[in-house]
């Protein structure tokens, strides 16, 4: 989800560049991350050296209570808080903080104040809401007892950057099953109860596809082996994606240094992987490249690319140079290009307001453009979804109006040659 052609940090502009004033005062001056950041899980957890403490505080009434994963952090990471909807720089924790994480975590996508004053914006995302348990003894000078309980009474509670999520999801198992939520304020405001879009990119979406918008292709029509061909791939992505059952973790997450390594055998030679996409995209490919905040459209295309290969089926034989959409992210992590890489590879355009998302389909915030985004229904007609900041699933049903009105409003989904939607 990156410039058409430059590759930026920034995927959402807002009119002009807000330059804020200077962040609070720390401790230790503020970083920006880098997308590399990772954790390492504690089992058992490790004690907190200042636990009962006489005289430190309980955390103030309503304060998330978090309960769940402990975390060693590997690196220094900001810890933030959320100000008038824009998240501003807390605390830097050092190097082999203990944090915990509660299993009902959210990944919230909101403006953050950078180290220089400014404000971008990530789709990857932070994770809410964090406690500190506790840092290693070097720091507990700056980091008392009493200086922690304070850091995690801070109001409306705390958020870290989400590339770490990786570690916390782990690469076994399954990912759980995402169950239906209530209907929230910010979904009512922007779907029917059905999930039907009540906002419509029509206009724009016809204007760029033309004539191909919601024209389905008759799996008649197609041969036999195209047919074949197709709904193969298309069974390969949904099983990836799927989060209305029991989904093998495999399928997106794989150790970092593995997932760099086939980042670079890609570019270098061809080979595509036939597991851990997310860790691949987003840890591998986005960070090599420097643009790790905004990787949503190269996911998208490793889910793709290993789709395919999975299904013993080419990527080149549909995204290549000749139509001039090749599959790689020097071109589609744009999510313009990526959008355009699926209609030249003769995937079809639907209009979201009139026909369903159902499981698989590849969704484009607006008519698919950058800046925008772009993720994958991953069941209930795209009320649940996959995407860079949670690849273990999002119900959009219980997501801000804040972050649907910027992220998932979806205008555009993409499915191939003879799958066809059926109408709302």
């Amino acid at each position: 989800m990156v410039g058409t052609n430059k590759i930026t940090k920034s995927f959402f502009v807002t009119g002009l560049l807000v330059l804020a004033a200077c962040a609070p005062s720390n401790d230790f001056p503020a970083i920006d991350e880098s997308g590399n950041e990772s954790a390492s899980v504690v089992e058992p957890a490790v004690p907190n050296p200042d636990a009962g403490t006489p005289g430190v505080p309980e955390p103030a009434p309503g304060i998330p209570e978090v309960t769940g994963q402990k975390l060693l952090l590997n690196q220094a990471m900001t810890l933030r808080y959320e100000k008038s909807g824009v998240l501003e720089n807390k605390i830097e924790l050092p190097e082999g903080t203990q944090i915990e994480i509660p299993a009902s975590y959210e990944v919230k996508h909101l403006d953050y104040r950078t180290s220089s004053g400014g404000i971008e914006r990530s789709s990857t995302g932070f994770i809410y809401p964090i406690k500190v348990v506790s840092v290693l003894s070097q720091y507990q000078s700056q980091f008392t007892a009493a200086k922690i309980a304070e850091i995690n009474r801070t109001s409306g509670g705390l958020f870290i950057f989400a590339s770490i999520v990786g570690n916390l999801e782990g690469t076994e198992g399954n990912f759980a099953v995402v169950t239906a939520s209530a209907l929230g304020e910010g979904f009512n405001k922007n779907f029917e109860a059905s999930g039907k879009p009540k906002f419509n990119y029509t206009t724009s979406v016809k204007k760029r596809f033309g004539d191909r918008l919601n024209k389905g292709i008759s799996p008649d029509s197609l041969s036999f082996d195209m047919r074949t061909k197709y709904q193969a791939i298309f069974n390969e992505l949904k099983k990836a994606v799927n989060r209305t059952a029991a989904t093998p973790k495999s399928y997106l997450m794989m150790d970092k240094s593995a997932a760099t390594q086939w980042s670079i055998n890609f570019e270098k030679t061809g080979v595509i992987s036939t597991s851990g996409a997310w860790s691949i995209a987003t840890q591998g490919t986005a960070v090599r490249h420097g643009f790790s905040n905004v990787p949503c459209a190269e996911f998208q295309s490793e889910l793709l690319r290993q789709a395919y290969q999975r299904a013993g089926y080419r990527v080149a034989d549909d995204f290549n140079k000749s139509k001039g959409n090749q599959l790689i992210w020097s071109s589609t992590a744009a999510v313009v290009n990526y959008s355009m890489a699926l209609y030249k590879a003769g995937w079809v355009p639907w209009d979201a307001t009139k026909y369903r998302p159902i499981l698989g389909s590849i969704m484009m915030n607006g008519a698919g453009y950058t800046p925008g985004h772009t993720y994958i229904s991953a069941g209930d007609d795209g009320m649940i979804i996959v995407d860079n900041g949670a690849p273990q699933g999002r119900d959009l049903r219980k997501t801000t109006d804040k972050t649907i009105s910027i992220m998932f409003q979806v205008g555009v989904f993409f499915l191939p040659p003879g799958i066809n939607p059926p109408a709302w």
